[in-house]
C-alpha cells in the first residue's frame, strides 16, 4: 500500500470510529424512550389482481411499544 493511501485509510478510520460507537447509544435511547411509540409489523400489502368493482380489504396492525397512550388523530391512504 502506498504511504499516501495508507495515511488516507488511517485518517478515515480515525474519523469514523468515534462516530460509530455512538450508534448503539442512540438505539438504546430509542428503546428506552418514554411515551407512545408506534410500531407497524407490516407497512405494505399488495393485492392480487381483482375484477373491477370487487371490494378488497386488508387490515394493518398498529402496535404501541411505548409506555403512554398512543393517539391516532389522522389516517391517510396512499
Amino acid at each position: 500500500m502506498k504511504p499516501k493511501t495508507f495515511f488516507s485509510v488511517f485518517l478515515l478510520l480515525f474519523i469514523l470510529i468515534p462516530f460509530s460507537s455512538g450508534a448503539g447509544d442512540k438505539q438504546a435511547a430509542a428503546i428506552s424512550h418514554k411515551g407512545p411509540v408506534v410500531f407497524f409489523p407490516s407497512t405494505k400489502y399488495e393485492f392480487a389482481p381483482v375484477v373491477a368493482g370487487v371490494i378488497v380489504r386488508h387490515h394493518f396492525i398498529v402496535q404501541n411499544k411505548g409506555d403512554k397512550t398512543l393517539l391516532i388523530n389522522k389516517i391517510k391512504t396512499g
